[in-house]
């Protein structure tokens, strides 16, 4: 019997992310450019926080700590969980 594929086999291994005292402004330039990406982690060294999108961002103050906007209830998995788990 096949194995389900694991989340490390899907996952992106170099994520940017950004600081959870960045503001809304430095945050949605990081996202503009990026590839595609609608939002980015929020973390604290390999803690991850939260995930700020740019909807969060959409009708915050520029100069707001992304903390106090980002969506703090996010899934993380770890590389070696099934897609099943």
């Amino acid at each position: 019997m096949t194995q389900p594929p694991t989340v490390g086999e899907y996952m992106t291994a170099d994520v940017q992310t950004v600081d959870p005292m960045e503001t809304v402004r430095a945050v949605a330039t990081k996202i503009k450019p990026s590839d595609g990406h609608t939002g980015l982690p929020v973390a604290e060294g390999r803690r991850a926080l939260g995930f700020a999108s740019a909807r969060d961002l959409l009708l915050a103050y520029d100069d707001a700590a992304v903390f106090t906007v980002m969506t703090e209830d996010s899934i993380v998995a770890h590389p070696s969980m099934r897609g099943t788990d």
